[in-house]
């Protein structure tokens, strides 16, 4: 194919290379991004045109980290829910800027990544913290050199620290039922005995509302999350994965406490007259608004825990105390791997195989009669 002079760029196919190549001409020297068939070569030359409208060609070997990362969050930002964006800057602005902002991405070498995870290693940043902060530099890296404008992305050849492996704080059946009979108020109740008996998530179970509940057949539908990413505001998505979409069905004990909890709300939503505000979760403030992650467990949870006398545990500790009660009942991993909303039986294989304490005596002594039998 000939080489256009029209601006326009050219794709030909070069013998020497044995490749596909897009050419575009930018200030008067020719940019060359190569390919292996000629509709890749295509989508690169296209590629060139839209950067080259956006002016990124010019920037490229200028290109500091800090520059980037404006140019990267904006690209990223119709993709991202709303915390995730609110972490992303946090991360840039905190976590990666000051350390290595001034450097230009051509230059930028993996001990400059090192320097991140040592640094806030040093400040006595957690594991995890440095984990985010790693995959958002790298895919920061990992953008710019599909945009050719690096050649490979240096965080990919740098290991972050590993994630101590955190125990289960669960509950026994004596504390849950201490904790429950000290929950006079019947939406604190309900919420706790419905995250206990579902294993249902915070953000699931602060996002449910009242149309989401089937009385006739006391099912849940989890169709949300909810995060709230600052401001006073609230974010309902989807959930993450195709399988956290679920029907989970409740007990006849929870089907009663939910109706008392609705009568409770009308009188609630009468006191507060003009100020409510109508959003139809189940589990709201005096005003209708949604309780929040952060503030329910220190005003629901904790005193609760504290009242009757039990270990403080974390919200999330009564999913696991759930399901690990499942487990020990019987409940087949696969009936546990739905309710749970997880991807595959292997992440509830790999969270609960073992979840109390005795499993090893209850699996040896199953096998009891198998080698008595044969003696």
């Amino acid at each position: 194919m000939s080489k256009r002079a029209n601006g326009d760029g050219s794709v030909f196919f070069r013998k020497k290379r044995q490749s596909w190549c897009a050419q575009l001409s930018i200030n008067g020297k020719p940019v060359v991004r190569y390919a292996k068939t000629k509709v890749e070569a295509s989508k690169k030359l296209q590629d060139l045109r839209n950067e080259r409208d956006f002016g990124m060609l010019a920037m490229v070997g200028k290109t500091t980290v800090a520059e980037w990362s404006v140019e990267w969050l904006n690209r990223k930002k119709p993709d991202l829910k709303a915390t995730t964006l609110v972490r992303y800057e946090h991360d840039i602005r905190v976590n990666i800027i000051p350390l290595i902002g001034q450097i230009k991405l051509v230059d930028l070498h993996r001990s400059d990544v090192a320097k991140i995870h040592t640094t806030l290693l040093g400040k006595g940043k957690k594991a995890n913290t440095i984990r985010h902060a790693h995959r958002v530099i790298s895919g920061m890296l990992r953008d710019a050199m599909r945009s050719d404008m690096i050649r490979r992305n240096v965080a990919s050849l740098v290991q972050p620290p590993k994630i101590p492996t955190r125990s289960f704080n669960i509950l026994d059946q004596d504390e849950s039922r201490r904790l429950i009979n000290v929950l006079f108020n019947i939406q604190d109740r309900t919420l706790i005995e419905l995250a206990l008996s579902t294993g249902m998530r915070s953000g699931e179970i602060l996002a449910l509302r009242w149309q989401d509940i089937d009385f006739s057949q006391n099912c849940i539908s989890i169709d949300n999350t909810i995060s709230f990413p600052g401001g006073g505001s609230h974010v309902l998505t989807s959930p993450k994965t195709k399988s956290g979409r679920r029907n989970i069905t409740f007990q006849k004990t929870i089907a009663k406490e939910m109706n008392e909890l609705r009568q409770y709300q009308d009188h609630r939503r009468e006191m507060a007259g003009d100020k409510w505000h109508e959003y139809g979760f189940v589990f709201c403030n005096d005003f209708g608004r949604p309780l929040t992650q952060g503030g329910m467990p220190r005003q629901v949870l904790y005193p609760a825990l504290k009242r009757a006398g039990v270990k403080r545990i974390r919200f999330h500790d009564l999913r696991h105390t759930c399901f690990s009660h499942m487990v020990a009942r019987g409940v087949a991993i696969t009936d546990i791997s739905v309710t749970a909303g997880h991807a595959n039986v292997s992440t509830t294989m790999s969270l609960y195989a073992h979840p109390l304490p005795g499993a090893s005596n209850r699996a040896t002594s199953a096998m009891e009669g198998l080698i008595s039998s044969t003696v």
